[in-house]
């Protein structure tokens, strides 16, 4: 077996993550604006999923970098989390922090059982 089970979790994982997220921007269809605006709002909503997708195939068969800077994401969106997102704070932990914490502490794992250490970036 080429991948182990432990890489198909995390890239799994965030792509569950991003459409989850992506789908708290349907809500622009609700208005009575032209297509093309409702549109134009609904790529501008998503332009955040769309960057972690695009991590994501970038750092396909690069498990320490793919750690590293969902890592460095994760930092990022918890620190915005806790100033904006006081109130519901906890469930954006449980929804959207948690599993990319799974998944970035799956990518550092896949990288060390890799079993070569000289070749960063190289999964078996």
């Amino acid at each position: 077996m080429k991948f182990p089970w432990y890489i198909w979790i995390p890239r799994i994982l965030i792509i569950l993550v991003s459409l989850f997220a992506a789908l708290f921007s349907i809500d622009v269809f609700e208005g009575q604006d032209p297509l093309w605006y409702q549109l134009l709002g609904l790529l501008i909503h998503n332009i955040p999923v769309l960057l972690i997708l695009l991590t994501l195939i970038l750092t396909w068969n690069r498990p320490l970098t793919a750690g590293i800077i969902f890592g460095s994401l994760t930092l990022i969106f918890t620190i915005l989390i806790a100033i904006y997102f006081t109130k519901s704070f906890w469930w954006d932990v449980l929804f959207f922090i948690l599993p990319l914490l799974i998944c970035v502490s799956l990518f550092f794992l896949t990288h060390f059982k890799a079993g070569n250490p000289k070749s960063t970036d190289e999964v078996a």
